[in-house]
């Protein structure tokens, strides 16, 4: 087997902080996260219909900084040939609560009482990815090779609250609607009145108490993280006038230290 032919040598340079200083603090308090999108084509922008587009809808994004969780409201193509008005229309009534994601410079428009809700985005929401090594974000700029890592990754995935919600609505109006007569009612009342003996046994066990408190810490952590201010973002594409501004301000190394390999080109093989 013949060598493959060397294209290029490229000196490379590792975007990092300096010795005692947090990675975060040297790039102004950023932290770069890869985002990843199971369900979408890869190698493709997110989707935004020409439809919603010229509705003036956008991406819309917010964040959760201390628990690092992340939603996304993607546009809808809302044409009667491609969605259902009448399903959509159920989302939108069981969701009506549900918060959306402002877009920072863009004008919400008021909707008049006559105006149904109308179930024209969907969210997803991150999950963490567990680092099984340091990854990095490779970047070449001018005969150079810029290596910076990654804070941390997160897939974003749909959401499945609309769903969720419109089944408890569902379940809702199925009991609301469900015919109880007077001795089923009397009956229910001297249940719930009738005092009741629950026997107990009660023991001591580390791992038991050390799972109760794990429990415990993992609910308030949740709790925490609900209860958390959620900011909102300014989401900013490849075609963005500013992204070669960020680019470098992020993604390029400041210092052209010398980087030492340990290895041998045959110790990858």
């Amino acid at each position: 087997m013949e060598d493959d032919e060397l294209v290029a040598t490229l000196p490379v340079f590792l975007n990092h902080a300096p010795a005692g200083e947090s990675r975060e603090s040297s790039r102004s308090g950023v932290r770069l996260e890869l985002f990843q999108y199971p369900l979408y084509p890869r190698d493709h922008p997110l989707p935004v219909p020409v439809s919603a587009a010229e509705r003036g809808q956008s991406i819309a994004s917010r964040l959760r900084p201390r628990s690092n969780r992340v939603e996304m409201d993607l546009p809808l193509d809302v044409r009667t040939s491609v969605f259902n008005s009448e399903k959509g229309g159920e989302y939108a009534e069981a969701t009506e609560r549900l918060d959306q994601i402002p877009v920072p410079g863009e004008v919400k428009q008021e909707r008049s009482m006559q105006d149904s809700p109308r179930f024209d985005r969907i969210r997803l929401e991150s999950f963490d990815v567990p680092n099984a090594a340091e990854y990095m974000i490779c970047t070449v700029k001018d005969g150079e090779l810029h290596l910076t890592p990654l804070d941390a990754v997160l897939q974003l995935r749909p959401s499945m609250q609309h769903v969720d919600m419109l089944s408890q609505a569902e379940a809702n109006e199925r009991q609301g609607r469900a015919p109880v007569s007077d001795d089923e009612q009397e009956t229910q009342s001297m249940q719930d009145k009738r005092p009741g003996i629950v026997p107990l046994n009660v023991s001591l066990r580390t791992d038991a108490m050390r799972s109760g408190a794990d429990s415990y810490r993992s609910s308030r952590d949740a709790q925490d993280s609900e209860a958390e201010r959620w900011v909102n973002l300014r989401w900013v594409d490849e075609h963005a006038s500013d992204m070669r501004k960020l680019t470098e301000q992020h993604l390029l190394a400041h210092s052209r230290a010398a980087l030492h390999c340990d290895h041998r080109v045959k110790d990858f093989f």
